[in-house]
């Protein structure tokens, strides 16, 4: 039996699941100069590509606590996402 070949239309709605669920994390974070955002979602491979913008001063946020947080999210909320890199 012949699988059917997805294209990357077939993971929009993947793609628009994850910019929403980012979005969710972003009054989490308790500072305005924060941008998390989806670079690339490959659905072949599971990968999430989340870019991480800003500073925050008064934050004891380490980017490994941060890049943790983000990614028990994702995972939580998207279970297509196989693997996550935040650069």
């Amino acid at each position: 039996m012949k699988r059917a070949r997805r294209t990357r239309s077939t993971y929009a709605g993947v793609e628009s699941s994850i910019r929403d669920a980012l979005s969710a994390l972003k009054p989490l974070l308790h500072f305005e100069t924060a941008r998390i955002e989806l670079v690339e979602f490959n659905g072949d491979t599971g990968v999430a590509v989340v870019h991480v913008a800003g500073d925050c001063p008064e934050c004891d946020l380490t980017a490994p606590m941060l890049r943790e947080g983000i990614e028990a999210h994702l995972r939580t909320k998207i279970p297509e996402i196989r693997e996550i890199r935040v650069i």
